[in-house]
């Protein structure tokens, strides 16, 4: 069966994360001007160590279960871990604490609009399946439209909207549910070995390994370095399949 679909990871392969110190940073001094205003006065280790470590504890959650945590939810538990417990002091931290993202300045890697173009002019359904933390589906989209990345997409699944992760084999069959096509009409694009091509793999789904730091190769799917070659992998794909279904 011929790829009808053709699906990207975000971040790590359209786009680069970023300086996430400066995120990092601009997060904890936000929260740390928000919360006097609501009569919290919390020194900066404090605070540093519930921004930072409720993070980090959500992306080891995330990791391991596969479980999406609302976004709400982790400022949320950023609160309590400082002893507030405060509805309208978290709505203020919630959009600053989803928006530090534009902080990091994360931009297109080379070839990424080219990339997503080509699969587009191929007739293939172009999707985005991509894991977040900290950043909503809302600001995601936000984003990408800044980087103009967002038009040629049909279709964005994102874990925070799913409620599960990458490789949990639900979010990859939300993409074949809502779309209606068979797993193996899909391939999918990413960088993360794990999350992205073995989690496509084992949902019946094709998969190319963005692999731009040539780490040593892994057997099971084609790997490349560059973005430029994704067009002409997604071609080889379709014609082993085509020769596949030739009758002997």
């Amino acid at each position: 069966m011929g790829s009808r679909v053709v699906s990207f990871d975000l971040w790590g392969t359209l786009i680069t994360y970023g300086d996430r110190e400066a995120e990092a940073a601009w997060r904890i001094r936000e929260f740390g001007m928000i919360l006097p205003q609501f009569g919290y006065q919390v020194p900066e280790e404090i605070l540093r160590e519930a921004v930072l470590g409720v993070r980090r504890r959500t992306l080891e959650h995330q990791r391991s279960t596969g479980r999406q945590a609302p976004v709400r939810e982790q400022v949320a538990a950023m609160l309590a871990q400082l002893g507030v417990n405060d509805e309208e002091a978290l709505d203020v931290l919630v959009v600053a604490h989803t928006h530090a993202v534009l902080r990091a300045d994360p931009q297109p890697y080379p070839y990424a609009r080219e990339a997503v173009n080509a699969a587009k002019k191929m007739g293939h359904t172009l999707v985005l399946t991509s894991n977040t933390l900290a950043t909503p589906a809302s600001v995601t989209r936000t984003l990408l439209d800044y980087l103009d990345i967002e038009a040629p997409f049909d279709a964005m699944f994102f874990s925070s909207e799913l409620g599960f992760a990458k490789p949990r084999p639900e979010v990859f069959a939300a993409v074949t549910e809502q779309l209606g096509v068979r797993p193996d009409e899909v391939v999918h694009i990413g960088n993360e070995w794990h999350s992205d091509v073995q989690g496509a793999l084992a949902a019946g789904w094709k998969a190319v390994w963005f692999n731009p730091t040539e780490k040593p190769a892994c057997p099971g799917a084609p790997a490349i370095t560059s973005l430029a070659d994704v067009e002409a992998t997604v071609r080889a794909l379709t014609r082993a399949e085509a020769a596949e279904d030739l009758p002997a």
